[in-house]
């Protein structure tokens, strides 16, 4: 197998994955979770205080600045209480991302179901 078809080969496993990953969180969640919205949890839950710049989101999510500002804004849309806003001290006109405490429940729920899914679904991986 060639270098350019192991890519492929990685790259097509990448894209099974996702869909796994996709479905499992779209059904724990009842369709009110995202693939990156589950992302953008889990990085909110690994940070120091549990929130982040939002300015410091695009990076990590591999989106657009644009697009991680409609996705907080959907979060915060849903209503579900995942995430709150909360201005930057010294800059005004940043805010940060927090993951809140029903977040971090939601976000341990969903870890389960999903380490669940790639133990049972993606065999492969071991």
């Amino acid at each position: 197998m060639t270098y350019l078809e192991k890519w492929f080969d990685f790259n097509r496993r990448q894209v099974e994955l996702e869909g796994i990953l996709e479905e499992t969180i779209a059904e724990q969640s009842e369709q009110t979770l995202t693939l990156k919205e589950f992302y953008l949890l889990h990085f909110l839950n690994q940070a120091e205080g549990k929130s982040l710049r939002q300015i410091d989101l695009p990076d990590k999510l591999h989106l657009s600045p644009s697009a991680v500002s409609r996705m907080v804004a959907r979060l915060e849309a849903k209503n579900c209480g995942l995430l709150s806003r909360r201005c930057c001290d010294q800059d005004k006109r940043a805010s940060f991302i927090c993951l809140t405490s029903e977040g971090q429940t939601t976000l341990a729920y969903l870890q389960t179901a999903v380490e669940e899914s790639l133990k049972t679904k993606a065999n492969w991986l071991s």
